[in-house]
């Protein structure tokens, strides 16, 4: 079988708390682990974009939104929509 998902590659997760987000797969694992016995990748990925920001803002508040939220998880295959080119 052909390797269609390698590192680096962009893929949108489908499913749970970070569904319908961007993010780079790290690792794969083809043929599962022992702990997860199916097809599944390592990705990392932005949870939270920076906000817009004005120069009125007070620095507590400019320091809040310019926060970035990040994530990394294991994902099923089935879990992430991938674009082969």
């Amino acid at each position: 079988m052909v390797r269609f998902i390698k590192p680096g590659r962009v893929v949108i997760v489908l499913s749970g708390r970070n569904a319908g987000k961007k993010a780079v797969v790290v690792k794969c694992y083809d043929e599962g682990s022992k702990d997860r016995p199916f097809a599944h990748c390592l990705v990392a990925g932005v949870k939270k974009a920076p906000l817009f920001i004005t120069p009125k803002m007070h620095e507590k508040k400019q320091e809040r939104r310019t926060r970035v939220g990040a994530f990394i998880k294991y994902v099923n295959y089935q879990h992430i929509l991938y674009k082969i080119v």
